[in-house]
């Protein structure tokens, strides 16, 4: 009872020298001060120590500092009884932590899967965070999966349903007791790495021609790596590599057809050399019997441009061709001047007719599935009239050569695009399509942009050209909504630009239709023109002669084709064309319509000379100026490892792995009569026989 007392009283001294007043006033302030957080205890004890410890204020320590009396470490300065760390200042016990949210990171197994391999990733928490925290789990981009809301998610790809690549973004939300939350992020790649045969069927489409090494570099590649890989390469031209003829200054026409068998051959960039060799069976001029094939540098000139644009915006490939001279010298509007009464001059009409019919959105108004729109009697609606030709006319006025010193004296430059001549450019108004008109007055440039705009915008341009583009590199008979897919993608790419042909050309070949991934129609494919069957078997043959020139003539009888050497503005063969075999249905069979008599028999008799006479190894000697096969691989594999091996690298090389057990068995049975003679002849036949054959004709 003393020791409390005592106690009571050494603390009202202490508040009293602290300015606390009476006792009263003590006691009811003290209940605060117990409470009151570490802060406020660090600072009464500096209070205290300032007031009652101060040699200035007291004097002697020995009277007011004593620490018997009033500084006693003991008594009132204890850190058991009102300083202590442990029972009122505490920074653990006493005082509330501030919540804090969960300390999260996230993990998974792979950048990259495959189809077929179990995809695996995780957040990690705390032991205590996982006990009592929540966990969802929300999916921002790849095919839906069923999510659960678990630590960990698993799930296999098994679905090759497309062959676009799958780019997965998952966001994981971890909320704690306290609702104080934290994100973290998982990203990964599902890549559609092709098959050997998923590998060939590709390249068959996207080059003029696989050769072994090609499809074998490809396999392991997505579709995606592979054409993407593919549209970024240079640009193999074709004009670098037209040399002067022979003892002359100057090249001539079959020195650009030398460039062509060229570039075609050896580029790397082999699917923009595909693509362009389409585009030139669109976009059509020829120098065969014009005057044109005098002209071999303006020629490859035209072909580069096609290159160049392959994978460009379709808009400024229309510009371009329009004016290229050479296309201006094959449809009339280079020198195409404005009406002249007296002189009885009238615009000429002929390449404002083709760039409507042929170049952008045909004779009748389509659907965006490349199908006819009928009117209300079932009728199909015309794109344009006369009106319109006569419109466009006026604006193909007041066009030459570039750098002409003058209208009447042009430079004949066939490399450069056309300069205008405001002068012979008609300013009279000018009717467009659907009702768009050019004022009066308006100059050559001007009007040239209003009117290729006009065309572009148009809505037939996205399923007629791609359309077109698809039976060239695909297939004869796309489905409507194969062509819709595409036609889309052509009209927006998913950037809002609209003509981009690189993403047009991804669009047509990663399409399910393309692949193979859906139902397979029975008329899918295509029949191979009788250059690209000649361009893979010189391609995997390494074909040349001593003197690298490829001085082949009259190719277009001999095949009923050369590049840039069609019969008319209308191609070796029409789109629509069918032959009499499919009148009674709806398919069409554009190739053959070059498929006559005389063209079979050269094609075979080519084949022929080139697969069997013209192997080099078959020879002691070799003419300097004849091509020449070289079959030393097949020959080695032959001896190696058999009739089954060469059949194997066949099935894939040629046939993309669809080789029939007939067209097998037809080999075998040929090979039988070759077994006695060396391996070059028995390699040969084999080749020949499959140039023939109609499997190898179509391309599927």
């Amino acid at each position: 009872m003393l020791k409390k007392n005592t106690l009571i009283f050494i603390f009202a001294v202490m508040l009293s020298g602290c300015g606390g007043g009476s006792s009263e006033s003590a006691d009811s302030h003290s209940v605060p001060a117990l409470k009151s957080s570490d802060s406020t205890s660090n600072d009464s004890a500096n209070s205290s120590s300032d007031d009652s410890g101060s040699s200035d204020d007291s004097g002697s320590s020995d009277d007011s500092g004593s620490s018997d009396d009033s500084g006693s470490s003991d008594d009132s300065g204890s850190n058991d009884d009102s300083g202590s760390n442990d029972d009122s200042g505490s920074n653990d016990d006493s005082a509330e932590e501030e919540p804090s949210p969960p300390d999260i990171s996230t993990s998974v197994s792979s950048d990259t899967y495959q189809v077929g391999e179990k995809v695996s990733f995780s957040v990690n928490l705390s032991e205590q965070d996982a006990q009592n925290s929540t966990i969802i789990w929300q999916q921002l981009s790849g095919p839906t999966i069923e999510l659960t809301n678990d630590l960990t998610v698993e799930f296999s790809i098994d679905d090759s349903s497309s062959a676009l690549d799958e780019h997965y973004h998952f966001i994981v939300t971890v909320t704690n007791e306290a609702g104080l939350a934290s994100q973290g992020e998982i990203k990964f790649s599902v890549i559609k790495v092709m098959s050997e045969q998923q590998s060939s069927r590709l390249l068959h489409q996207a080059t003029l021609g696989p050769t072994y090494g090609e499809i074998q570099t490809a396999v392991g590649k997505s579709y995606e790596q592979w054409l993407d890989e593919q549209i970024q390469l240079p640009i193999t031209y074709h004009s670098p590599l037209v040399e002067d003829y022979p003892d002359r200054d100057e090249p001539s026409q079959i020195n650009r057809i030398d460039a062509w068998w060229k570039a075609s051959l050896h580029a790397n960039d082999q699917l923009r050399q595909r693509v362009a060799f389409a585009l030139s069976e669109i976009f059509v001029v020829s120098d065969l019997n014009t005057s044109l094939s005098g002209e071999p540098e303006g020629m490859a000139a035209y072909y580069d441009l096609l290159l160049e644009h392959a994978f460009a915006n379709y808009r400024d490939l229309l510009e371009q061709v329009t004016l290229s001279p050479v296309m201006g010298v094959y449809l009339s509007h280079l020198g195409n001047e404005k009406a002249d009464v007296e002189r009885n001059i009238r615009p000429d009409e002929n390449y404002a007719r083709e760039v409507m019919q042929l170049f952008t959105i045909g004779l009748n108004e389509l659907n965006l599935n490349g199908t006819n729109k009928l009117d209300e009697n079932d009728e199909v609606i015309a794109t344009y009239g006369q009106q319109e030709i006569e419109g466009f006319a006026r604006v193909f006025t007041g066009w030459t050569f570039a750098y002409s010193a003058r209208w009447n004296r042009p430079s004949r430059n066939y490399t450069l695009p056309m300069h205008a001549f405001d002068d012979y450019h008609s300013t009279a108004e000018k009717v467009l399509l659907n009702g768009e008109v050019i004022p009066e007055n308006t100059n050559a440039k001007q009007s040239l942009a209003i009117a290729l705009d006009n065309l572009f915008n148009h809505d037939n341009v996205a399923p007629f050209i791609s359309k077109q583009l698809i039976q060239r590199l695909i297939t004869s008979n796309p489905s409507p909504g194969y062509v819709e897919r595409v036609a889309a993608v052509f009209n927006d790419n998913g950037e809002g630009i609209r003509g981009d042909l690189a993403a047009t050309v991804k669009a047509i070949y990663l399409d399910n239709e393309a692949r193979g991934l859906e139902t397979p129609l029975s008329h899918f494919g295509k029949i191979k023109e009788p250059l690209l069957k000649t361009l893979q078997f010189w391609r995997v043959y390494t074909a040349k002669t001593l003197t690298n020139r490829y001085f082949t003539w009259n190719l277009p009888t001999t095949y009923g084709q050369g590049p840039l050497q069609s019969p008319s503005v209308f191609n070796f063969f029409r789109p629509d064309f069918q032959p009499g075999e499919l009148v009674e249905t709806e398919l069409l069979a554009p190739e053959l319509q070059i498929a006559n008599d005389a063209a079979l028999i050269g094609i075979v008799n080519t084949h022929y000379q080139d697969l069997v006479w013209r192997v080099a190894e078959r020879h002691d000697e070799l003419n300097e100026n004849r091509l020449y096969l070289y079959m030393h691989d097949d020959h080695e594999l032959i001896n190696m490892n058999g009739l089954s091996a060469v059949l194997d690298k066949y099935d894939i090389l040629f046939f993309a792995g669809n080789m029939s057990e007939e067209m097998r068995q037809a080999l075998i049975d040929m090979d039988e009569f070759f077994t006695t003679r060396d391996s070059y002849q028995r390699i040969s036949n084999l080749v020949y026989l499959i140039s023939i054959s109609p499997e190898f004709t179509l391309q599927q």
